[in-house]
């Protein structure tokens, strides 16, 4: 994906300004080349005055930005099963794409990630005086969760509760939880403290069995397990991976139409968690056995997910968290 700075040089160039029509004296031509140029970053102040220079919106802005990159096109192909688009059912998350797109561009510095939530917040803090709906402020909350995270570099030792609150409220207060909040909650997880995921992963549990009985949610459902399974592991809180692996189990052993590829998972996330817990001959033969059914089932794409955690997972400084959306 294009940087901040490539990006802006690409809209200056469309409308025909030169450097010297955009620069001023709150920015000089100098400044504005070095931006374009990924040699200095600009505080959101100057950042903006800049699209103003330019008559370019926010809006407009990110759309270009996120439009660079034809592989980022689709923002929630991170979590398919083979990185194709999802079906249509995902479209309900695009609001929310832009903050997932910045927290995972590895072509972007930790720097320029800050820059960009930093960017994105304040304009969303004043697009919300003009509009305070929901989505609003459950995009600004996410955002600053994810900023939080990237400035504390993923170290141990800080909380994003009170960032991540409107979300949690909003997830604990639904009656019943529909395909929006199941993968919105999928999706947001990863930012939670552990307790709070926990928590809501109870919430999720007490509609276990209404899930089950509709294919699409049921699929949503086991998507839930295998990413909260993840996160436990990840946050070495095994006493939580145990609780959601053994309700992985019981919502399987109700599904009356089992598909293989969820059997297959439970023995991999059984195996996963015996090798992480100290028994890792055990452990490494049952996800053994899983790469090789993979393999004599021809399911491609989940051996190639599940050697990935495989090989991760016997790292001892590996922190992976990893979230897939079973459709």
């Amino acid at each position: 994906m294009q940087s901040l700075g490539q990006t802006f040089h690409e809209l200056r160039k469309s409308k025909n300004l030169t450097l010297k029509e955009v620069a001023d004296d709150e920015i000089s031509m100098a400044v504005i080349s070095k931006f374009e140029n990924d040699q200095t970053m600009l505080g959101v102040d100057r950042f903006l005055h800049l699209l103003q220079q330019i008559n370019v919106t926010t809006t407009d802005f990110f759309y270009r930005y996120r439009q660079s990159d034809e592989h980022n096109k689709n923002a929630w192909s991170q979590f398919s099963e083979d990185g194709s688009e999802l079906p249509e059912i995902f479209d309900v998350l695009a609001p929310y794409a832009d903050v997932f797109q910045i927290s995972s561009d590895e072509s972007q510095s930790m720097a320029q990630k800050i820059l960009s939530l930093q960017t994105y917040i304040k304009l969303m803090e004043q697009e919300l005086k003009r509009n305070p709906s929901l989505t609003n402020r459950l995009k600004i909350s996410l955002a600053k969760a994810a900023l939080k995270i990237h400035q504390s570099n993923m170290k141990d030792h800080f909380s994003t509760h009170q960032e991540m609150l409107p979300i949690i409220d909003y997830l604990g207060e639904v009656d019943v939880w529909t395909a929006f909040e199941l993968l919105f909650f999928i999706s947001t997880s990863i930012y939670m403290d552990v307790d709070d995921a926990m928590m809501l992963f109870s919430r999720f549990m007490k509609q276990a069995d209404f899930y089950v009985r509709l294919t699409d949610l049921r699929n949503l459902g086991y998507s839930v397990c295998f990413t909260l399974f993840s996160i436990m592991v990840a946050h070495r809180t095994y006493d939580n991976a145990k609780i959601v692996l053994e309700k992985f189990d019981d919502l399987l052993s109700k599904d009356t139409d089992l598909e293989a590829q969820f059997a297959i998972m439970s023995l991999f996330l059984h195996g996963w968690y015996l090798y992480v817990t100290g028994q890792e001959d055990v452990g490494k033969d049952k996800c053994n056995t899983v790469l090789q059914l993979c393999k004599t089932l021809h399911l491609n794409v989940d051996s190639r997910s599940y050697r990935e955690i495989y090989v991760n997972m016997q790292d001892k400084e590996s922190a992976m968290i990893y979230s897939r959306i079973f459709d």
